[in-house]
């Protein structure tokens, strides 16, 4: 099995880029003169992007059935809302940060689906 296989590519985007996310809606929260410093709408997104990172790990792991169409749909529902409320925000690097995050759903969804494995 090759390292491609193992390690497929949609979820490892998704993660990355909702983990800069949280960061960067960290920054917009906490520091002065961002213009969004302690707003609620800020957290929102903080919290957003947490749920896309754990949203990555879920569709990591389960590659195929019935957990993944719930979560991948989530995905798609949260990346949507995240990128909507940082244009609200004026937050223009979380939206971009966002926006390949939803490239990364689109990706695991043209991936195919990994065969399961037996176990020894």
């Amino acid at each position: 099995m090759t390292s491609f296989e193992q390690r497929p590519l949609g979820p490892i985007i998704i993660l990355v880029a909702a983990a800069a996310g949280t960061l960067l809606g960290l920054y917009d929260y906490l520091a002065p003169l961002t213009g969004v410093t302690g707003a609620p709408g800020a957290l929102l997104v903080i919290g957003s992007s947490l749920a896309l990172v754990v949203d990555a790990f879920i569709l990591w792991f389960g590659r195929s059935g019935w957990l993944f169409w719930v979560f991948w749909s989530l995905g798609l529902l949260g990346a949507l809302g995240t990128i909507t409320a940082a244009c609200f925000l004026h937050a223009w690097w979380l939206a971009a940060a966002t926006v390949v995050a939803l490239v990364g759903l689109i990706v695991t969804l043209a991936a195919p689906p990994q065969p399961r494995r037996a176990v020894a």
